[in-house]
């Protein structure tokens, strides 16, 4: 790995460091090469500039792709589209859950992952030269399996060394002892939890306590599926209708953790464009902002969850 100028208090995007001051309206998980399609025919790349572009255009500047080894990455993907539609792109670095990974890792130590994830947010990926700007998304199952504990582990001693962030991926439904035991495993191989954002969190009366209870150990919780939304499981654990999920957002704030709260919309299938009849990467700003201020969420409490927050996480400590 080369040597590097100090970072701390910049931000790195796929086109290089940028002072954190200039990371504005952000949406902190998303992914840009989505399921169902090729992202390599030239129809997608087109579609993909089309659905982003409409981000930019309602006053979005920051978006995190948090598509990690086990799913299809492109760093110069990310670079061209995120330059042509005006929008600054942080990528992630990574494994994600077990079932996903390739046979390799699985047979991978601690040191190795952690050099794998050093290496990409220092050098790059691969021969490209573009670096990743945040460790994640992690992914995890339930229950927590032996890769992906050595992951949680690396993913400690990589922010150690590198300043940069961690978000964790919680399948919908974990026990709240499971998310505990992941932060755990964090902390004890060195992680600042303040520098951590646990995903795919639902907002409703039935999670205040984990988010309570997360939140209190300092981490980031992150509402990232607004682009799901209206949606109910037939179990009962998805409760993804606006009225529950714009309300409990304003009842956790009145609970005293609005700075710890990211808003986000994980776009991650063709389904969820615009095109196909989804929300796209704009639904946040262009549609449920008036949502938001007539459930009593202000106009700087918003600003403060896509704006204050994710660049507090993002920036870069060291």
């Amino acid at each position: 790995m080369t040597p590097r100028e100090p970072w701390r208090g910049h931000v790195m995007t796929v086109e290089g460091l940028i002072p954190a001051d200039e990371m504005r309206v952000t949406l902190p998980h998303e992914h840009l090469i989505l399921q169902g399609w090729s992202h390599l025919s030239t129809n997608y790349f087109n579609s993909a500039y089309m659905e982003l572009v409409q981000f930019s255009q309602a006053g979005g500047t920051t978006l995190c792709d948090l598509t990690t080894v086990g799913r299809i990455r492109d760093p110069s993907f990310l670079r061209r589209l995120g330059a042509v539609a005006g929008v600054q792109v942080i990528m992630g670095t990574g494994f994600y859950k077990d079932a996903w990974l390739p046979p390799e890792v699985h047979g991978m130590s601690v040191e190795e992952m952690t050099r794998i994830m050093v290496g990409e947010i220092v050098d790059g990926v691969g021969d490209t030269g573009i670096r990743a700007g945040v460790i994640g998304e992690i992914g995890v199952s339930r229950p927590i399996t032996a890769t992906e504990e050595k992951v949680l582990v690396a993913s400690a001693r990589a922010q150690l060394e590198t300043g940069t962030a961690v978000n964790v991926h919680f399948d919908l439904g974990t026990d709240d002892r499971e998310y505990h035991h992941a932060l755990d495993i964090l902390q004890e191989a060195g992680a600042d939890l303040e520098h951590v954002a646990v995903s795919h969190l639902v907002p409703s009366p039935s999670t205040y306590e984990l988010v309570e209870g997360l939140a209190t150990r300092g981490c980031y919780v992150e509402f990232d599926m607004f682009g799901h939304t209206p949606q109910t499981s037939a179990d009962g654990l998805l409760d993804l209708h606006l009225e529950v999920v714009v309300s409990s957002v304003r009842a956790l704030i009145d609970l005293g953790l609005l700075s710890k709260i990211l808003i986000s919309q994980n776009v991650s299938h063709i389904r969820h464009m615009t095109a196909n009849g989804g929300h796209g990467y704009a639904y946040l700003l262009r549609d449920l902002t008036p949502t938001f201020l007539s459930y009593g969420v202000s106009d700087q409490d918003l600003r403060i969850m896509m704006e204050n927050n994710p660049r507090e996480l993002l920036t870069l400590r060291c």
